[in-house]
């Protein structure tokens, strides 16, 4: 069991890290259920719907690392440690997945769109995303040069 003072010991990229991966994975993938099929939520117990919403989310989690990293590349490198870096990376992949997942469901619940519709809408933001992402990178590379 963890304790409070286990808990007061956490850094702060720790926090924003479990923060990010809730809002990123499990968050979303709920408030999908949630959306689309609300009678799961009542019909299943919480660990099926942990692993629901999780195989919902996840997939696109290694896209939001690309075009994260991508981003990232250009910045200044502020940490030394290649697994700091990773971990940047990794929050501003989970960052965009929840970005991503919440502005989707946003548009599918006022226009009163369904699943098929929601999918497009994630997979369009995700190439869009991944290519402007990809430009910016080029862009900055070759100014400087």
């Amino acid at each position: 069991m963890i304790s409070i003072a286990e808990i007061l010991k956490l850094e702060y990229k720790q926090i924003w890290l479990c923060i990010s991966g809730f809002l990123g994975t499990v968050g979303a993938g709920f408030l999908i259920v949630l959306l689309f099929k609300p009678e799961f939520i009542e019909k299943y117990d919480i660990f099926k719907l942990l692993v629901l919403s999780l195989a919902l989310t996840l997939p696109l989690l290694p896209i939001n690392a690309v075009t994260t990293a991508f981003l990232y590349d250009p910045l200044p490198d502020d940490c030394k440690n290649e697994t700091a870096r990773n971990v940047d990376i990794t929050k501003g992949a989970l960052g965009l997945n929840a970005v991503v997942i919440y502005s989707s469901l946003l548009i599918c619940y006022f226009r009163s769109l369904d699943f098929k519709w929601f999918f497009g809408i994630v997979l369009g933001m995700e190439i869009v995303m991944l290519l402007l992402s990809m430009f910016v990178w080029r862009s900055l590379k070759t100014d400087k040069k």
